[in-house]
């Protein structure tokens, strides 16, 4: 009987110290808008197509490259998909700016007299020389709805040095390439204005 009582008290003990699994944590884009630019708004709407991309930018791990190879991190991952966020920040900068008499988002149902695309090329963390950094590279074309003519094309390539450790530190660099993105992305939108 006592064998019996210090097995059954053995299994006990060994299953309360058993090691729990940690869940990852979300993690949302969230930059800062930039300042306002002087403008005088253009009489178009604009509509912001969803952000392209293939599988490797297109998911919710937040993902680093490491000897060549993309990897996710194992407890932080986007609470969204960036292409998702990407384009709500987008249209959110955008409207804000007041560049055109409307900003609209792919679902819309109203008429727009520019399409906004964008390709996310690139939208990772790099090791490099023990030098972590994040890289966000994005193409964006402007088009006429009307007859299809491409107004312009701006490559958009930013990296900001990651200062923390895992990938709560990869995402505030993440915030910081995007602010740089979205700056760049005005600028370029404010010149193409009638």
């Amino acid at each position: 009987m006592r064998y019996l009582v210090l097995v059954i008290v053995l299994f006990f003990v060994g299953c309360s110290t058993k090691d729990v699994s940690l869940k990852p944590s979300n993690y949302r884009l969230e930059p800062n808008y930039p300042i306002y630019i002087e403008n005088s708004g253009d009489d178009r709407v604009l509509r912001v197509q969803r952000v392209e991309g293939d599988s490797a930018v297109m998911t919710r791990s937040i993902l680093y490259k490491k000897d060549g190879a993309l990897k996710p991190y194992k407890y932080g991952r986007w609470s969204e998909l960036p292409a998702t966020r990407l384009q709500e920040i987008f249209i959110e900068s955008i409207e804000k700016q007041g560049i055109f008499k409307a900003t609209v988002s792919s679902r819309s149902y109203a008429m727009a007299d520019l399409i906004l695309e964008s390709t996310l090329e690139n939208f990772e963390e790099v090791f490099k020389d023990d030098k972590p950094y994040v890289h966000v590279k994005i193409r964006f074309r402007l088009i006429t709805r009307q007859g299809a003519h491409i107004v312009g094309s701006k490559l958009v390539d930013a990296t900001y040095i990651v200062e923390q450790k895992e990938a709560s530190g990869a995402v505030l660099a993440f915030n910081k390439a995007v602010e740089k993105v979205v700056v760049d992305l005005l600028g370029w939108l404010h010149e193409q204005r009638k």
